[in-house]
């Protein structure tokens, strides 16, 4: 009988007559000037009696939350939750049980823009409601609390609609709310019947209309909310392409008019200090913009195409806390063969891979493990991307005679214990850093190569002479960045074919089932969200020192370092898959090769 009547009164609550026009504009008041206040609503008290007659808390549990309620100005829900009595899921399913009202996981459910221009973002977040679909006059919305009717009420007078409530955590929401709103927030208007191709051509058009200032202002912003390291701007013979990188995958963003051009160019030249009279030589630039209260520094590089300038702009938030090795990814015997080359007193230690394949990060963890205050940490990089407290750091500046090589040599003066050069570039480079090496100094440094025996027969290649190798080189880390499976929206089912044959063909092992995202709008329906470095550590030993030093091939190179432990990436790669972590595609996508 409770219950019965539980749903009768929500069923009258809900059953709000439309009001007119004029009755929207002036009713919501309560809600607009932020005079709702749901732990003074008479209509609370069936919430903690539901509660209790389901044992999910006692009476006493119950009292208290409501006096704390009153005193604090805040919900029962809340106080319960906050105090560690009950579980916002828990609440959430017991209404859900209670009311026959469905309860949804907003990470997987498609949220319209027709619905999200109903409600303000500010009103979304302050009474924790995001409204997921619009059909005619009927909203459904996201909320904790279906039993406060004050605030149904409200809503509905304030969106002039009748609200269809699906129930989700405050948490949830409080996520989706950021995700959801972070299309529109740009923009001045939109239209309410939308769809997403349609936001795609409605954002186009404002940031056509608008001043180039203002243009990179939204891009960067954007470019923040969905995470991008990159952001490409590229004239073709119909359109300005606009790109952002999103975990390591580029991903077409809008069109913007070919009109935009010109102006946007010289904008983003006069703010990174560029020439804005030279259109055919490359040129480098950056500038610090700040987005909400962080900020950001943006490298900028243009260069000359067929059809008119294109343009790069690299993202690097200074508020980035810099990872530790435990956090990169590392698989724990990788993990401890590492360390142990850190360990080590002098010695050149390599980190190799592709651009963008995260050295600079590895590097970074490396020295964050090392004791600097009884170490002289020095580091040479171009340009310093971040700031590592307690080392000291160098901009190289090729323009004025700086260079890794003369800066090098300098640096030796200066007694450093652990010298991090952040590139080698060329043979004087190369050769300085094993010298440096042979002297008593460990050095850090990467190159590009495409794994760990490949960056052996590099540094040959730029004419290190073999007993120089031999005598120095401790350690090569290789690596690659690949994507991990969403957590909002993983699945586990039987893999494709293709996936479960190049898994099998690693490892000799089946894969009956794997891990992998389905795409949600956490994800962007890609199914990925972030990235997870993969790695092989080639540690040199004696039987490997004599092979460089006769001058032998890849292939036993790469025979000795299998036979020394060295774990290939492409195994450890499927080891992320065998844990759930990512996927046999993506472990194809970065790792496989012609071999």
């Amino acid at each position: 009988m409770r219950r019965l009547t539980m749903k009768s009164t929500l069923k009258n609550a809900l059953s709000i007559r439309t009001p007119s026009k004029e009755e929207a504009r002036s009713a919501p008041d309560s809600i607009q000037n932020g005079n709702h206040n749901g732990s003074q609503n008479v209509r609370r008290l069936p919430l903690e009696r539901m509660l209790v007659d389901s044992g999910l808390i006692t009476h006493a549990q119950a009292n208290e939350a409501l006096e704390t309620a009153h005193r604090e100005d805040l919900t029962p829900q809340q106080v319960l939750i906050r105090d560690g009595i009950l579980k916002s899921k828990d609440i959430a399913t017991m209404l859900a049980l209670e009311l026959a009202i469905p309860m949804v996981d907003l990470g997987s459910q498609s949220i319209e823009s027709a619905a999200l221009v109903t409600i303000t973002e500010d009103i979304a977040r302050k009474y924790q409601v995001l409204p997921i679909k619009r059909e005619g006059n009927r909203l459904t919305v996201a909320l904790a609390d279906p039993l406060d009717f004050r605030l149904i009420e409200d809503i509905s007078t304030l969106t002039d609609t009748r609200l269809q409530p699906v129930i989700a955590t405050p948490e949830d929401i409080s996520e989706n709310i950021e995700i959801a709103y972070r299309r529109t927030q740009d923009l001045a208007e939109v239209s309410s019947d939308a769809d997403e191709e349609e936001d795609v051509a409605v954002t186009a058009k404002v940031l056509s209309d608008s001043p180039p200032a203002q243009v990179i202002d939204l891009l960067l912003r954007r470019a923040a909310h969905d995470r991008a390291s990159d952001i490409h701007i590229e004239p073709t013979e119909q359109r300005l392409r606009v790109r952002f990188r999103i975990d390591g995958i580029l991903h077409d963003v809008m069109n913007l008019s070919l009109e935009m051009h010109p102006t946007l160019l010289s904008r983003l030249k006069i703010i990174s200090g560029m020439n804005i009279a030279e259109r055919r030589r490359a040129q480098d630039g950056q500038f610090t913009a700040e987005i909400e209260n962080r900020k950001i520094d943006v490298r900028v590089a243009i260069s000359n195409t067929v059809t008119g300038e294109m343009a790069v702009l690299r993202l690097l938030d200074k508020g980035f806390t810099l990872l530790g090795l435990g956090q990169i990814g590392m698989e724990k015997e990788t993990l401890a063969r590492f360390r142990k080359l850190l360990r080590l007193p002098y010695g050149i230690i390599i980190v190799c891979g592709p651009t963008g394949a995260g050295k600079s990060t590895t590097l970074y963890a490396a020295i964050l493990e090392m004791n600097r205050v009884e170490r002289n940490v020095i580091s040479l990089e171009d340009p310093v991307e971040y700031r590592i407290p307690d080392i000291n750091q160098m901009q190289i500046q090729p323009e004025a005679g700086v260079t890794f090589a003369s800066q090098l040599r300098s640096t030796l003066r200066l007694d450093p214990d652990v010298i991090l050069v952040g590139e080698i570039r060329d043979q004087e480079t190369a050769i300085i850093a094993t010298q440096a090496a042979l002297t008593g100094h460990l050095v850090l440094t990467s190159l590009h190569a495409n794994d760990a025996v490949s960056a052996v027969m590099r540094l040959r290649d730029l004419g290190v002479a073999p007993y120089l190798l031999t005598s120095s080189l401790a350690g090569v880390v290789s690596q690659r960045m690949m994507r991990v499976v969403c957590q909002g929206c993983k699945s586990v089912s039987p893999p494709p074919e293709t996936d479960r044959n190049a898994y099998e063909a690693e490892t000799g092992e089946e894969l009956e089932l794997y891990t992998h995202g389905v795409g949600c709008n956490v994800c962007a329906q890609t199914g990925y969200r972030g990235r997870s470095g993969v790695f092989e550590v080639l540690k040199i030993t004696d039987p490997f020192r004599q092979l460089i030093l006769t001058d032998s091939s890849r292939p036993d190179l790469l025979e000795q370092a299998l036979a020394d432990g060295m774990v290939p990436m492409r195994r450890e790669g499927m080891s992320k898959v065998k844990d759930g972590v990512s996927t046999p595609y993506e472990v194809m996508r970065v790792l496989y090769t012609l071999e």
